[in-house]
């Protein structure tokens, strides 16, 4: 089942300011802004900002959909940035399995 993308939006609207572990776990961000259909990220080591817009959102979402993968290797064609959007989308199935 795919996920919803305006679903996991508000869901990560929700965690903006949080400090976040990778998907990888080796690496921490701050998912700091969820802004017009884009998340911003903090990258916690280097302090250097990244984003990830719609469609890279939206491609690591149909990814996940097809493949069932938390695993970053598995996204190198479809982003760089799949790391932070993959720890946003292990914390939204987390949540959808307590509700």
């Amino acid at each position: 089942m795919a996920i919803d993308f305006n679903s996991f939006m508000i869901f990560c609207k929700g965690r903006e300011g949080q400090t976040l572990p990778t998907a990888g776990g080796r690496a921490k961000f701050v998912l700091s802004s969820v802004q017009n259909d884009r998340l911003y990220y903090i990258v916690e080591s280097t302090g250097k900002s990244r984003h990830s817009t719609r469609p890279w959102i939206e491609a690591v979402l149909n990814h996940y959909a097809k493949t069932k993968s938390l695993r970053p290797v598995d996204y190198q064609r479809v982003t760089f940035n799949a790391s932070y959007t993959l720890s946003l989308i292990k914390l939204y199935l987390e949540h959808q399995r307590k509700r």
